[in-house]
């Protein structure tokens, strides 16, 4: 073979078929082409979705530590905080009294922790307690700002914030006076009435009373009609009444997975914040409060010769004509920064009346029921208690079984100073004091930025040895009139610190426990009472 033959040869020797040969081969087409490349695409974006993912995951977390560095960069000792919940999940599985005594005990009387990434000041310490609530009262007149800004909450004294909460609250405070509460006394006399005749079949039954179920049960027949303008009558079977299974509901779901989610996640809370306004999450228990005010309001708008005396009434009377731009004429200045009114106070909107005739429920269906039930569990404990209550309400009544009348109940001073021990043993709610600072301050040598959550732990500043002789016994001689007074150091006992909470609520505590002295029974604990510590005590109502 010639080497041209050779050379000629050479390229057959890799495809050695013709050109009519190759005409019949398959070639990729463009779909193939346009799959192959689809596919190196998706493979790369995988890859920089899994990277985006893993930057956005150390970012995250470099900003949450961040965030959770505040009482490390503040000198403050503080609970060393779970990335993602902070602190909060202990909350779940433990009493609150009992965590915080455990933290107080490790930290002392100011240290912090963490809501998810929020800090949150706790101060225990008397001192810097009373120039918190007291002497610089102007820069923590906000609670924190709610998780979630859902409806009617939001536009309740809980939920406002600033001028508009002072507006508001200086509306609410006159119409919960002593003096205008008193022209509801027949009501809660009828209430108490019925709850007598509960006690009364139940007792001849010779079972032990759930006493907790039998006051909530009075408490919201009270608030159902004094406030709520509904004849409840959930006394008697409380299980088939709808707004009492309702707000019991409520307040069971009041911390739910939402609210935890905005509480750990807060780039969701304006998210749920817009599902939950939208889908009316908030419950049965305020679909069926805010309807039936609606129409309660218009009836008595439309009808002025109706005048019913109850809360509803008195708010609606606090309430003057709008100006046209619903801000009044004049205002000046005050001095804690805030304006006030002078020719034409600032109105209750319709949303704002109905939101804290609701918040009005909530603060006190608990609350009330609780301070009578752990009342009356002390004076199980401590019968010479009882008898000497017995007999200051029989010498004051001269026995009478007629209703009681406001001004007996108020000449009652031993059944007072009852109240207000089992309130400093037993507060209701453990850390309902709870503020936020407005701006950056100094509180003696404690610097508080802006926005920080300070709680005041009323369990423990009330069982605080310091304070308290003998903090863990009943006695109700510390509040008689010739005792140290604990006017002295006011900030030690915050027993009752709501606008309402020394009104309604507490001439209905009064008016019952009086009523069920009337009785003359003997109140005894049964054999398996819980210890009263063990009882789950709340940690808050609406707002962390």
């Amino acid at each position: 073979m010639s080497s041209h033959q050779h050379l000629h040869n050479g390229p057959r020797d890799v495809d050695a078929r013709s050109p009519d040969d190759l005409e019949g081969r398959s070639w990729p087409g463009p779909v193939y082409l346009v799959t192959w490349m689809l596919d190196q695409v998706t493979a790369h974006t995988g890859l920089l979705m899994l990277l985006g993912i893993v930057l956005y995951i150390i970012h995250w977390v470099k900003h949450r530590r961040q965030q959770q560095s505040v009482f490390q960069k503040l000198g403050i000792p503080f609970v060393p905080p779970n990335l993602i919940t902070g602190s909060q999940d202990l909350f779940r599985k433990y009493l609150a009294i009992d965590i915080f005594d455990e933290w107080i005990s490790k930290y002392g009387k100011v240290f912090g922790y963490y809501v998810g990434w929020s800090p949150t000041l706790v101060v225990a310490d008397l001192d810097l307690v009373q120039q918190i609530l007291i002497k610089d009262f102007v820069h923590f007149a906000n609670r924190p700002k709610l998780v979630i800004d859902a409806q009617p909450v939001v536009d309740t004294v809980v939920g406002l914030r600033d001028q508009r909460w002072k507006d508001v609250r200086s509306i609410l405070a006159p119409t919960f006076s002593m003096l205008k509460m008193k022209h509801m006394t027949g009501i809660m006399n009828g209430k108490v009435d019925e709850l007598l005749r509960v006690i009364n079949e139940r007792a001849t039954t010779g079972q032990p009373i759930e006493w907790y179920s039998t006051f909530q049960g009075l408490t919201l027949d009270v608030i159902s009609e004094c406030a709520l303008a509904i004849k409840s009558d959930c006394q008697q079977e409380q299980n088939k009444n709808e707004l009492f299974r309702a707000v019991r509901g409520f307040l069971k779901n009041a911390l739910n997975p939402a609210i935890l989610m905005a509480l750990y996640f807060p780039s969701f809370a304006k998210i749920l914040s817009i599902i939950s306004n939208k889908f009316a999450l908030s419950g049965r228990m305020t679909e069926i409060v805010v309807q039936n005010l609606k129409k309660v309001i218009a009836i008595r708008r439309n009808d002025l010769n109706v005048k019913t005396v109850d809360v509803l009434q008195l708010m609606m009377d606090s309430t003057e004509t709008p100006m046209a731009n619903g801000i009044s004429s004049k205002e000046s200045p005050t001095a804690n920064g805030l304006t006030s009114s002078i020719k034409t106070r600032k109105l209750l909107t319709d949303k704002e009346l109905i939101a804290n005739i609701w918040i009005f429920l909530l603060g006190g269906f608990e609350t009330t029921a609780d301070a009578l039930t752990y009342t009356t569990y002390l004076l199980a404990l401590h019968p010479q208690i009882q008898e000497r209550l017995y007999n200051e309400v029989a010498q004051v009544t001269g026995g009478s079984d007629q209703s009681l009348t406001y001004e007996e109940v108020s000449k009652m001073t031993y059944l007072e100073q009852v109240f207000n021990e089992s309130l400093r043993l037993y507060p209701p709610v453990v850390t309902f004091v709870i503020r936020e600072a407005r701006q950056d301050v100094h509180v003696g040598n404690l610097f508080i930025p802006k926005d920080m959550s300070i709680i005041i732990p009323i369990w423990q500043i009330h069982r605080d040895p310091e304070h308290w002789p003998n903090p863990e016994t009943f006695d109700p001689e510390r509040y008689w009139p010739g005792a140290p007074a604990v006017s002295r150091k006011p900030e030690r006992y915050l027993g009752s610190n709501s606008v309402d909470n020394k009104s309604l609520h507490q001439t209905e505590r009064n008016l019952a426990s009086t009523a069920f002295e009337l009785l003359g029974y003997e109140i005894s604990p049964c054999p398996y009472a819980a210890q009263v510590k063990s009882l789950l005590a709340p940690m808050m109502p609406l707002n962390p």
